[in-house]
């Protein structure tokens, strides 16, 4: 879509305001009514998620969310037509103007919570307030956006419970996997509050280590204050580690703005954090006079903890990761932790209405080389969830706080076209990053034997020289996560890289394709690309070994580590020749690995 063009033969499109993994947003013109609108396009399956916008957004008239206008479908395209403000997110005034004043911060937080009152009244819950979305204008009103996973009290979700909403935002319950509820939400405001006047978010950015985060949100801890003085108290009761010791919405917005009558209309709680709150005097009073006990109590006044480098993901267990309850609402999995590289992990679900087989792949991944946004080290990344492939297989991932990513993909095994690939993959991941607010990975109970090609840096199997016969210079090798794969990219897509994965045995399976040939002392099979004349891949058999503990449901008794070499070469004439310089490659890179060649 460009500028110009029509949406359902009504909304001209004016400028793009921002994209994401699950569409873009536009700012377009109204040529029935003649007024400035916003436009949400879905992309993929995350249309799920602009229906439940709209039917959430429906009637829900207030000055201080966002109004939700219409809902069209265009060219197979599903747009949610909302009220256009011309405003910044708070996330964007706090990066660009710091930390904001306490009294600034309070008018904001009365709004967002009189918006809190009016969405809790009509029983939804939003589940994902944080500075992001929030819409600040010139003069100051703030507006709540996005309900596209808001959800009504009553309705309960298939599969469990899931971590939604934004790490940096969710309440304690929330990260320990339990359903977000009204309470959540007003943790979810204290929180943003927090941000805006602190500068970031209560449970940190991962500098004192990748899962600090996940950790303190699940343990309820947030970072002490540096900033906040009058409002920390106000604070501490809407971020109330219990929820029930949380005041409601409605309280909340007498907190905020104070008054009279307050003190009639809020219950006194009791926090963990404070012997007690005085609700409802007004705020700035209230907290003035608990200053001289507050103050000498601080969490702040103790020493910062020393920041200790995360735990080696090289050496985590993926399968642990993966949680076989959540699937087992969509049919009967089995797990098999023998296959692809050693990150990797494989559930491979049968569907409930027999309706053919799914698999669920589990991959621990390097950094990003392309990131769709910025990736700050020392801070968890947002969810991706990319459009469905044109098969249908369906990806989720998320960076970790040491740039690392968890990358879950769910695809069609057998016969399950129609199975819902992204709710699986959404679930696992839902499932992964609440386990991982317990702390980091589970480390492998096992080591791999000397001669696995666990222990093997694959970008030491090619020398210079055999690199620069075929590239025509050395570039630099681009390594993979945990040295298990390595690439080498020369001009004009001409490229070299080598994988390690573990496979059922190749040579007696003919699905592999290609050819059976010695390489060495090794079997091989080498594999022109299919209707691609320029590019082949040689499966070299470096070991075969027995599974560590028999798997159920799979018939193989033995599994092969492999080698794949592969070459693209866009000036190659023939497939032949382009496996035959493959062929070349491979057996340079046998005469590098361990054991005899």
């Amino acid at each position: 879509m460009v500028p110009g063009d029509l949406v359902a033969d009504r909304y001209r499109l004016e400028a793009e305001l921002g994209r994401g993994g699950m569409g873009s947003v536009w700012r377009a013109f109204d040529l029935h009514l003649g007024r400035e609108v916003a436009l949400k396009r879905s992309v993929g399956e995350s249309s799920g998620h602009i229906r439940r916008e709209a039917r959430v957004g429906a009637g829900l008239m207030h000055p201080n969310v966002v109004a939700v206008f219409d809902s069209v479908t265009d060219n197979g395209a599903q747009w949610l037509v909302t009220e256009y403000v011309p405003a910044r997110s708070l996330d964007q005034i706090i990066e660009a103007d710091g930390p904001l004043p306490e009294s600034r911060v309070l008018g904001i937080g009365a709004q967002l919570a009189a918006a809190l009152v009016a969405i809790h009244q009509r029983g939804i819950v939003h589940r994902d307030l944080k500075p992001a979305n929030v819409l600040i204008a010139d003069d100051d009103v703030a507006k709540l956006t996005d309900l596209g996973i808001a959800r009504w009290t009553e309705i309960t979700q298939s599969g469990g419970a899931q971590l939604t909403g934004t790490l940096g935002y969710v309440a304690p319950e929330v990260a320990n996997g339990a359903e977000a509820t009204a309470a959540s939400d007003v943790f979810a405001l204290g929180a943003t509050l927090y941000a805006a006047v602190e500068g970031g978010s209560p449970w940190g950015d991962g500098a004192d280590g990748p899962f600090a985060q996940m950790r303190r949100a699940a343990e309820g801890q947030p970072l002490p204050y540096e900033r906040a003085r009058e409002i920390a108290p106000l604070l501490d009761a809407l971020m109330a580690r219990e929820a029930a010791n949380r005041p409601t919405a409605t309280e909340a917005l007498a907190m905020l703005q104070g008054g009279d009558d307050a003190q009639a209309r809020v219950k006194r709680k009791r926090s963990p954090r404070r012997t007690k709150i005085l609700y409802g005097v007004g705020v700035l009073a209230v907290c003035t006079a608990l200053l001289a006990w507050y103050l000498p109590h601080r969490p702040d006044t103790q020493p910062p903890a020393t920041p200790q480098a995360g735990p080696d993901l090289t050496k985590a267990d993926p399968c642990a990761a993966i949680s076989l309850d959540a699937l087992r609402e969509f049919g009967t999995p089995f797990v098999d932790p023998e296959v692809l590289n050693f990150g990797s992990c494989i559930a491979t679900t049968t569907l409930k209405d027999h309706g053919g087989k799914i698999q669920s792949v589990l991959d621990l991944m390097g950094p990003d080389p392309s990131p769709d946004r910025p990736v700050t080290p020392g801070q968890l990344g947002a969810i991706e969830r990319p459009p469905p492939e044109e098969d249908g297989a369906c990806k989720r991932s998320i960076t970790l706080a040491d740039t690392n990513r968890v990358v879950i993909t769910t695809h069609n095994n057998q016969d399950a076209d129609k199975a819902p690939m992204c709710l699986v993959s959404e679930t696992l991941l839902g499932d992964t990053l609440t386990m991982l607010a317990k702390g980091p990975l589970p480390a492998r109970s096992w080591e791999f034997p000397p001669q696995s090609l666990e222990h093997v840096d694959a970008c030491t199997l090619l020398a210079g020289p055999q690199i620069s016969q075929e590239l025509g210079k050395v570039p630099a090798a681009e390594k993979d996560f945990g040295g298990w794969g390595c690439g080498w990219s020369g001009d004009d897509d001409h490229d070299i890289s080598i994988r390690f994965s573990r496979e059922w045995p190749i040579i007696a399976d003919p699905e592999v394709g290609g050819t059976v040939v010695k390489i060495g002392n090794r079997f091989a099979r080498l594999i022109p690309e299919k209707d691609d004349k320029t590019a082949c891949e040689a499966w070299v058999v470096h070991r075969n070994y027995p599974p560590r503990v028999p798997i159920p449901d799979v018939t193989e008794k033995s599994y092969d580590e492999v080698v794949v070499v592969r070459l693209d070469d866009p000036t190659s004439p023939t497939a032949a020749a382009t496996c035959q310089a493959t062929r070349t490659l491979a057996e340079a890179v046998v005469r590098s690995l361990p054991g005899p060649a």
